[in-house]
């Protein structure tokens, strides 16, 4: 009930009460024993009185409130409720993506597979006239099915939020601030090692806070930029935290007068830096879309001086063709390159094997055909 009918319907009830005791009892109005006569009314008429009232407040309050709501107070009712949904748009898709190889005595060799993987994206906006705020969820999670040897692997494994707020003020260079974070589901592997996880959830886990410009070049491409950003990596998995993955400082043995105390690693690496951020999205003949997003990170702040140099590339790709309003056709590019992401190499040097831990630039290409189903609320 709003405070409008609360306010109207205690009125009524306190006045209409009073009202009928003084024309029942006009001994009251002059003063006259006027407790006992309020006790005689209590006792004799209460209960038909409050039902008589409450039916004449009823019929009187659906009566004005209806007068007052349509014509004094349009937007009295659920105002809060309804300028929120004024304001605000909701889409996204859920999606599933199919991929199919069968091999049969292939001369230039191969292995059978099938593989899937679901997606859902969705966007959420918040728009006045001073600012607006939107915010933006990723997710995948695929499998593949090698025929031979009934082997499953992991795929894909997504799960990504980010919220940006930017200042309205009807330029293309505008104040805007953005927070995102980025992990996994499940357990990662290097295969054909299924046993020792590489990654979990949260191990790693990437959050980043900037603040800065964005400017809109066209309605396509966007430029943001951020002087201030910084970037927190976890690793809430002990183990790999004690190898030193991801850069966050690795565990070690502590030997003082003999005696040795092992050290765990840290869980967090803290960094601060420069963030630039560039979104491209146009559509062609209305059945093309191209997306791109690059996002470049430099932690000027890096102990390690010659570190500073060092920019991390997040990369991704996509081009979807539009068969019909579920079915897609969509390949995608996602080129990542980060510093603190070491892998094992081998290599030879003057005749010896020799094994080491390096950043390597990594790629990730995927084509197939996805069914769609969309959701909007505006």
């Amino acid at each position: 009930m709003s405070a409008f009918k609360l306010t109207l319907k205690r009125f009524i009830m306190y006045i209409i009460p009073i009202m009928m005791l003084f024309s029942l009892n006009p001994s009251i109005i002059k003063g006259q024993d006027t407790i006992s006569a309020n006790r005689d009314y209590i006792i004799r008429t209460d209960t038909v009185i409050i039902i008589d009232t409450t039916y004449i407040i009823d019929t009187i309050i659906s009566t004005y409130t209806n007068i007052v709501t349509d014509t004094i107070y349009p937007e009295l009712e659920d105002t809060e409720s309804s300028d929120f949904l004024l304001y605000s748009k909701f889409n996204g898709d859920i999606g599933v993506t199919l991929n199919q190889l069968a091999i049969t005595h292939w001369a230039a060799g191969g292995e059978s597979n099938g593989s899937g993987k679901i997606t859902s994206n969705f966007t959420y906006q918040y728009n006045r006239k001073l600012f607006n705020y939107v915010v933006n969820g990723i997710f995948a999670y695929g499998m593949s099915n090698y025929t031979k040897d009934r082997r499953y692997e992991k795929s894909e494994d997504r799960c990504e939020l980010s919220m940006t707020m930017t200042n309205n003020n009807n330029n293309n260079l505008s104040f805007t601030s953005i927070a995102s974070l980025k992990t996994q589901f499940t357990n990662g592997y290097s295969y054909p090692n299924d046993s020792v996880p590489i990654s979990r959830f949260f191990a790693p886990a990437y959050l980043t806070l900037s603040a800065g410009y964005n400017y809109n070049v066209k309605d396509f491409l966007s430029v943001y930029i951020s002087p201030v950003a910084g970037k927190m990596t976890f690793v809430t998995d002990q183990r790999l935290a004690d190898l030193g993955s991801y850069g966050v400082e690795a565990g070690y043995w502590n030997v003082y007068d003999g005696d040795s105390t092992w050290v765990k690693g840290k869980n967090l690496l803290s960094e601060l830096g420069i963030n630039i951020l560039i979104k491209y999205k146009q559509e062609f003949r209305n059945n093309i879309s191209v997306f791109s997003t690059l996002n470049l990170y430099n932690n000027y702040m890096d102990p390690n001086k010659s570190n500073r140099w060092n920019i991390d590339v997040d990369w991704e790709t996509g081009i979807k063709f539009t068969i019909n309003k579920q079915i897609s056709a969509i390949i995608n590019i996602h080129l990542i390159y980060d510093d603190n992401i070491k892998f094992t190499i081998t290599e030879v040097v003057d005749g010896v094997e020799v094994t080491k831990q390096s950043p390597i630039l990594q790629f990730k290409e995927s084509l197939g055909i996805s069914f769609l189903y969309k959701f909007a609320t505006y």
